[in-house]
């Protein structure tokens, strides 16, 4: 589903990502730990150009992303993404939020976009807030209508860049069961976390990034349990 060749990334003179590969095959769940600043985010944002990598490819469902902006955004109409923030347009209802990029880019119509956004709604366990504004909801209500917007589009795979690091403790849990149901639909989903308990529980693979490149990947008990590499150590040495 995502194929990585030779990705490099570069912000001016500062290497961020160094030759990385990476393949994610339909239907997994890759789940990116590390340090903050090792560039985990950078690479999932490069997985639909949202940062341009300085060298190598990016392929999504058959499709090489570029720089041409026809290309990319076919490309982009079969990836989701949920970022750190839940950027809704405030001035723009629960319900609004959701069916406007289908309408606009899919052409749907609004009937059946709101009876879509209805059933995602229900879904994220939102049906009652369909009417309400961005400002009258908790933060995880907030990402949680931020998932059923990405869900609208229909994509082929769901990017997830911390999606609960601007939340309240109480209110992770919530965002982290409606993520797992996904899972449990077949959904391919890569996730930038700092949830290790989640990461255990949901992913088919976990990578360990540090140092400009994978340096670790494995089953999430192959990597928890038993890490082969000193650096994968010590992080969880510091975090577990």
């Amino acid at each position: 589903m995502i194929r990585i060749e030779k990705l490099s990334k570069s912000f001016g003179p500062v290497e961020v990502l160094k030759d990385i590969d990476l393949h994610v095959r339909p239907g997994e769940v890759v789940v990116m730990i590390g340090p903050s600043g090792a560039g985990k985010s950078t690479l999932l944002r490069c997985m639909n150009y949202l940062e341009v990598p300085t060298s190598g490819r990016v392929i999504v469902n058959g499709n090489e992303l570029s720089t041409d902006e026809e290309v990319l955004n076919r490309a982009r109409l079969n990836i989701g993404m949920v970022f750190q923030r839940f950027n809704l347009f405030p001035h723009l209802t629960v319900l609004e939020n959701i069916t406007l990029a289908p309408v606009r880019l899919l052409k749907e119509e609004l009937v059946a976009a709101r009876e879509r956004a209805a059933v995602l709604l229900e879904r994220v366990g939102l049906a009652d807030k369909k009417d309400a504004y961005p400002s009258q909801l908790s933060g995880g209500q907030q990402q949680r209508v931020a998932i059923a917007r990405a869900l609208a589009m229909n994509p082929k795979v769901m990017l997830f860049d911390e999606p609960t690091s601007a939340l309240d403790p109480e209110m992770v849990g919530e965002v982290l069961a409606v993520m797992k149901n996904l899972t449990a639909d077949g959904m391919t989903m890569v996730i930038v976390t700092h949830q290790m308990k989640f990461a255990r529980e949901v992913a088919n693979r976990v990578l360990f990034i540090a140092d400009k490149k994978i340096c670790e990947a494995g089953s999430p008990k192959e990597l928890f349990d038993n890490p082969q590499e000193l650096r994968t150590r010590e992080f969880l040495s510091k975090i577990m």
